[in-house]
């Protein structure tokens, strides 16, 4: 019953932590940029490549107090933060910046949408249709075959040794 309650806190701060930001983007810019999910998902997954690449590297993880996976976990946090914080500032110098100049509320919240969509293909297109989840398990590098490997199962439980044995690439059009 606590797990439940905990899980469901958790939920509840992710749902409000978007529309938290939603509402603190309007009152700042003055329209609502409806890219913030994607910016989250390419940081995640900005995140789970640095992680993969850094815990093989290091040959596992090294533990932290109660963070399982340690001081890469923390590192590739930061570098999605940086990444995620790049492409944000990058779309508002390329998109934002130059519609408010010569467009419309309307504008750029129809530029908004077209951006998130446009980034939520590209995700899609780089890492697959399928979520990805961080495991302990699933992260190894593997030299031989790819700079960027992946053991990935589609469901949460931890990945079985014949999935792992045929890995999935992270970016499975780069090897």
């Amino acid at each position: 019953m606590l797990q439940l309650i905990a899980d469901g806190l958790i939920q509840g701060a992710m749902v409000s932590l978007g529309a938290i930001g939603l509402t603190l983007t309007y009152s700042i810019l003055r329209f609502a940029n409806f890219t913030q999910g994607e910016f989250v998902t390419g940081g995640a997954y900005v995140a789970l490549m640095a992680l993969a690449g850094f815990t093989g590297a290091a040959q596992g993880p090294g533990k932290f107090d109660g963070l399982s996976f340690g001081w890469p976990m923390l590192i590739a946090l930061l570098l999605a933060m940086l990444a995620t914080a790049g492409l944000a500032l990058l779309i508002e110098w390329l998109l934002f910046g130059r519609l408010r100049r010569r467009g419309s509320a309307i504008t750029l919240v129809i530029a908004s949408f077209g951006a998130s969509l446009a980034l939520r293909n590209l995700i899609a297109f780089t890492f697959g249709p399928q979520p990805q989840y961080f495991r302990i398990s699933s992260l190894w590098w593997d030299s031989r075959r790819c700079w960027w490997s992946h053991c990935i199962s589609s469901s949460r439980e931890r990945p079985s040794a014949a999935r792992c044995g045929q890995p999935r690439r992270i970016l499975p059009w780069l090897c």
